[in-house]
């Protein structure tokens, strides 16, 4: 599936699929998602999905609103911190 996909960045793992790109992209992707895993029998929970993205960006993509909002300097992909503030904050909890 991740490879029908056209985000410019799109990583899977499971059942954890991460993208990023032009919103218009990543939000054909996760429709493409949604209806592949649909056939499969599976659903997309949009109450575990996230959307990363800088507070003052609005959002008026209605699968997109229901995403729990993560602002990008606390964002973390797979589990790792993807920026600094984020980093620093683990290593905090860590030492």
């Amino acid at each position: 599936m991740l490879s029908s996909l056209e985000s410019e960045l799109n990583l899977g793992f499971l059942d954890d699929v991460s993208l990023s790109g032009p919103v218009d992209t990543v939000a054909a992707d996760v429709a493409r998602i949604a209806k592949k895993s649909g056939e499969m029998g599976l659903h997309l929970n949009a109450s575990k999905c996230e959307l990363i993205a800088q507070q003052r960006s609005t959002v008026t993509d209605e699968l997109f609103r229901s995403f729990l909002r993560v602002d990008v300097r606390d964002a973390s992909l797979l589990g790792g911190s993807v920026s600094w503030r984020r980093v620093g904050q683990v290593m905090e909890r860590r030492l």
